[in-house]
């Protein structure tokens, strides 16, 4: 009989065990790598360990003036390197109670040895800084710039003073001791008066200056208060406006030095006062030193004279736009393109004006007139006239032409209508020169001198005159006349300096140039814009 032999089973539960307590060793050591690794991290993030500095600082926000007590402080630790150099530690803090903000802090800021003084202004007079002191002059509802003055503001204060108040006397001048009126009174004295001083009597030299004067007393002062409300520091350094509990005050108070204080006195007490509210930024002066009623009419003049500088400066073609416009210097528009085109103009590929038949028109030589015609300067010098550096039309003595002055007769000349004027003529609603009976004048008929004076043949025929072929006038025996006689003849004393006349049809042909089509005054017939022939000179 066989024997059967018996299997044996070998147990797995060792390896079991030993799996778990490796997988348990190998967490736990992910576990502490991860950790360490975590560690390593933030501490090179963080940097080195830094030093915390205990401080006191405020537990609200404390306005400037606050007086110090424990109950508006706290401590708090801060980053040693954050610590400003004088703040103050709570070892220090009961050395400095009592003692007063000359700064705001905010909360939770710290309190510094800068922000604390002992004294702090109690009373108006601390207001005032050392060497300077505070006076109050009386202002009115509009020297107080409609009550919009506010305490810490800056002004300026002139006075509107008598001239005989102000150091001037006609018995110095009549005694020859001119010298010893003030400079500044003494420019506003016309030279040929000071020149014959001596000559006049003392009541004609006192009625030879301006009646008042204006003179600038102090400038750029700070208000220090507006009635009775005061300057208020802490407002303007937290962008706060200044309190004003009355709006009609009556009175400024101003921060001067003695100097200036005396000076206003003096100027208040035989003058008018005048404020002027100036910005807080502005350092600049006066640039004058009297003023008068008579610097009005100078002043009218010179506004009036930058008017037609700016009119005439408008008025100047300077070249064309991206869209083919003729502009100004200031890229306004004169005339668009589409006027351009009508006037037989355009563009070419290089951006420049040209005519029919291709040649360049230069901008310069065209004048826009103030209704819209466009002028040569060609044509201008046949009517004794010019185009100056300013862009100006000036006549032959340079004095400026108001553009509206300027007129185009039916015949295509230029002429002004002083000039025309002053020789009886005019121009009709259909543009042609007329004279005083409505008879139209061509400008065959008439003349012009060096200066531009316009003489009609008639005129001179009334006279008994004539021009000869060398521009002279001429009696009907050949004698010439001299400008006086001529003046006297016509009755036109300004054709007293006249001379070496020319036709006004002759002297346009002289300044003809190449002929072009250019559009007048934006007027039309049908539709059509009209056109009229003008001389141009065009570029070599």
């Amino acid at each position: 009989m066989a024997r059967t032999k018996k299997k044996q089973k070998k147990s797995v539960l060792p390896l079991l065990l030993g799996s778990i307590l490796l997988g348990a060793l190998a967490a736990a050591l992910s576990v502490l790598y991860l950790k360490n690794r975590e560690a390593a991290i933030r501490a090179s993030l963080e940097g080195p360990e830094v030093r915390q500095v205990a401080v006191v600082v405020a537990t609200a926000d404390l306005p400037k003036g606050t007086t110090v007590t424990e109950s508006q402080f706290a401590i708090r630790e801060i980053p040693e390197d954050y610590v400003p150099v004088d703040a103050i530690t709570p070892d220090e803090f009961n050395g400095y109670t009592g003692r007063v903000l000359v700064q705001p802090v905010g909360y939770g800021k710290p309190l510094l040895k800068s922000y604390l003084s002992e004294s702090f202004p109690v009373d108006f007079s601390d207001l005032i800084p050392k060497g300077h002191r505070a006076m109050t002059v009386t202002v009115d509802e509009v020297n107080s710039v409609a009550g919009n003055i506010r305490p810490g503001n800056h002004i300026d204060i002139y006075v509107n003073i008598p001239y005989n108040e102000s150091g001037f006397s006609p018995k110095l001048l009549k005694e020859g001791a001119g010298g010893l009126i003030p400079a500044s009174l003494r420019s506003t004295i016309p030279p040929e008066l000071l020149s014959k001083a001596g000559e006049l009597a003392e009541d004609v030299l006192a009625a030879s200056v301006p009646g008042d004067v204006i003179l600038p007393v102090v400038q750029n002062v700070r208000v220090l208060a507006t009635g009775q409300d005061p300057y208020d520091e802490t407002l303007d350094q937290l962008r706060q406006p200044q309190r004003r509990t009355e709006r009609n005050f009556t009175s400024v108070t101003l921060d001067l030095t003695p100097d200036q204080a005396a000076l206003l006195n003096a100027a208040e007490d035989k003058g008018d006062l005048l404020a002027l509210l100036r910005n807080r930024n502005d350092d600049s002066l006066a640039g004058f030193t009297t003023l008068s009623a008579r610097d009005l009419f100078n002043n009218a003049q010179k506004m009036a004279r930058e008017e037609q500088r700016r009119k005439a400066a408008a008025s100047r073609p300077a070249g064309v736009d991206a869209d083919g416009n003729l502009v100004n210097a200031n890229g306004e528009q004169l005339l668009s393109k589409e006027q351009l085109a009508a006037a037989g103009l355009r563009v070419n590929e290089n951006g420049e004006i040209v005519d029919a038949s291709g040649k360049v028109v230069n901008p310069d030589d065209l004048v826009v007139g103030a209704d819209g015609k466009i002028l040569s300067k060609a044509q201008l010098a046949a009517a004794g006239l010019s185009v100056n550096e300013n862009g100006e039309i000036v006549d032959a003595d340079g004095n400026v032409i108001d553009p509206a002055e300027v007129v185009v007769g039916a015949d295509g000349a230029v002429y002004t209508k002083s000039q025309l004027a002053a020789a009886g003529l005019s121009v009709n609603e259909n543009g042609e020169i007329v004279d005083k009976d409505g008879n139209v004048v061509s400008k065959d008929d008439l003349i012009v001198g060096k200066n531009g004076s316009i003489i009609s043949r008639a005129e001179l025929a009334k006279a008994g005159l004539r021009m000869n072929e060398k521009g002279e006038i001429v009696d009907k025996d050949g004698n010439v006349v001299s400008g006086q006689a001529l003046a006297q003849a016509l009755g036109r004393p300004e054709l007293a300096t006249e001379s070496g006349f020319t036709s006004v049809a002759e002297k346009g042909r002289e300044a003809e140039g190449e002929q072009i089509d250019l559009i007048v005054g934006g007027a039309s017939e049908d539709g059509v814009a009209k056109v009229k022939k003008i001389p141009v000179e065009a570029e070599e």
